[in-house]
């Protein structure tokens, strides 16, 4: 009989610890890993409709690692507590790094004003447009995304920060923006 107590009192802390092991890992692992690793300093995310993929989730300047941009854009939100202004960084065929508002700069109003990419093109679903990567940040005026260009974010040790005074200048143009 004092076999089985021993027993009990090794085996009860034994499973509390392996149960407070998995806790802190699920809380850990979810963090570190995924779609929201480039982004610095992220309040939250969000699931992307589209595709399903962690958003991060601004309430200051969105931050972003530059290395960890692709030729597969990444979107990143930026709560301005009435409206989501949604930003995408994607790297061009030169190699360089485009920034954009998630808006058409003539549709912009409507709740279908946002780019989907397809392959090297972004088409906007108010108007159909489609738009080159390439073009992406560059060109200002007519169909094609905001254009977030140099003088609005700078890059610092790799990390691109675009200013959330920038984005609060486009929360009443993402004021309808996705919302059917």
């Amino acid at each position: 009989m004092k076999t089985k107590a021993k027993t009990k009192t090794i085996i009860l802390p034994i499973v509390a610890a392996v149960v407070v092991i998995a806790a802190v890992l699920a809380i850990v692992i979810p963090r570190t890993s995924g779609d929201s690793a480039d982004a610095v300093n992220a309040e939250t995310t969000r699931k992307s409709a589209q595709s399903g993929t962690d958003i991060p989730v601004f309430t200051g300047n969105i931050e972003i690692n530059e290395s960890e941009i692709t030729e597969t854009a990444a979107f990143f939100d930026y709560d301005a507590d009435s409206a989501t202004v949604e930003v995408f960084a994607v790297r061009a065929s030169d190699g360089t790094v485009r920034l954009a508002l998630n808006t058409c700069q003539v549709c912009m109003g409507s709740p279908y004003a946002y780019f989907v990419q397809s392959g090297d093109s972004f088409i906007c679903q108010n108007c159909n447009n489609s738009f080159n990567t390439d073009n992406i940040g560059i060109e200002k005026g007519g169909c094609n995304p905001v254009p977030i260009t140099a003088e609005y974010y700078e890059t610092t040790n790799g990390v691109i920060t675009i200013s959330s005074d920038f984005l609060e200048g486009y929360k009443n143009q993402f004021a309808n923006w996705k919302s059917f």
